[in-house]
């Protein structure tokens, strides 16, 4: 059990859970999850920041785009997360992510991998408010 998203079910790849106070909340132990995933967090220190700005037409889709900006920085190798703040906003278009991460680059020795991911996937994503708290539900590939 990882203390701020749940591995739930699934046969071959991870199926993620995240629950929050608020949209931002979410998206913030979402994209944290995935580099959890790929690297020990603990391992990751907060010496250089990365801003990102991330669109969508709706709130999967930007889920979607959100969490493919974080595993493309971190599979690269470019930047890995240890912390990130995001707001979020809603224009004409959808919807819109401001945010930024406090990580470093990958380093051989002092970031062991442990899973490869390979993509995000709209299969089985899911965005719900229960109880008072926002649910984020999505599938990476692996």
């Amino acid at each position: 059990m990882h203390s701020f998203y749940k591995v739930l079910d699934h046969v071959s790849d991870a199926y993620i859970e995240v629950t929050g106070e608020n949209l931002e909340e979410c998206f913030k132990k979402a994209g944290l999850s995935v580099v959890d995933l790929m690297v020990d967090l603990k391992t990751i220190s907060e010496s250089e920041s990365y801003d990102f700005l991330v669109k969508g037409f709706d709130l999967e889709s930007l889920l979607y785009n959100f969490l493919e900006e974080v595993l493309v920085k971190s599979s690269t190798g470019e930047f890995l997360a240890k912390s990130i703040k995001v707001s979020l906003e809603k224009t004409d278009e959808g919807y819109l992510i401001k945010g930024k991460a406090l990580g470093e680059p990958f380093t051989y020795g002092k970031h062991n991998p442990k899973l490869e991911v390979k993509a995000v996937t709209y299969h089985l994503m899911e965005i719900k408010k229960k109880d008072g708290r926002f649910v984020f539900r999505f599938l990476l590939d692996l």
